[in-house]
């Protein structure tokens, strides 16, 4: 599988905001690791994408053109305060698809399930008793992703990644 980066530009076919050697210098500059095969590192790139892209209805401002096939680049983004060029995307963004590549190695970035989280289980009655928690589809959190992700969404959204969840 074959990477193609989007650069800012609206790149035909981007599947992807870093390369590997990108999110090889991310993972070593904080003692992570990464498969030292480039292919197994692309397939986790790309579904650290599908996890990023997931937040589409939630980034500030709008896509730049609406056949570019990612979400970014964007127009209409403020990030610590300045106005983001159209034609750039945001180092933290990389950043969380290089994290998010990480985490993709030992965990399901989106898993599927049916909500209900045994709390407790007895075997000489067979009893099971379900969690109370509302959420019908748990997922994991990934708290340093999404803490690079929360400056690139709309302004008023809930004061955690995890509200956005239920």
């Amino acid at each position: 599988m074959a990477l193609t980066i989007e650069d800012g530009s609206g790149v035909a076919g981007a599947n992807s905001y870093i390369d590997v050697v990108t999110a090889r210098t991310y993972a070593v500059a904080r003692g992570l690791t990464l498969p030292t095969a480039d292919g197994d590192v692309e397939t986790l790139l790309i579904k650290a994408m599908d996890f990023i892209e997931a937040y589409r209805g939630d980034f500030q401002g709008i896509k730049t053109a609406a056949t570019n096939p990612l979400q970014w680049p964007r127009t209409g983004v403020t990030l610590d305060g300045y106005p983001l060029a159209e034609d750039v995307i945001p180092q933290v963004l990389k950043d969380a698809q290089a994290q998010l590549a990480v985490e993709a190695q030992n965990a399901d970035l989106m898993p599927t399930g049916t909500g209900r989280e045994v709390v407790m289980e007895r075997v000489d009655v067979v009893q099971v008793q379900y969690a109370e928690s509302g959420n019908t589809n748990p997922q994991p959190i990934f708290t340093k992703a999404e803490a690079l992700l929360k400056p690139l969404f709309k302004s008023g959204l809930f004061g955690s990644l995890r509200s956005l969840r239920v």
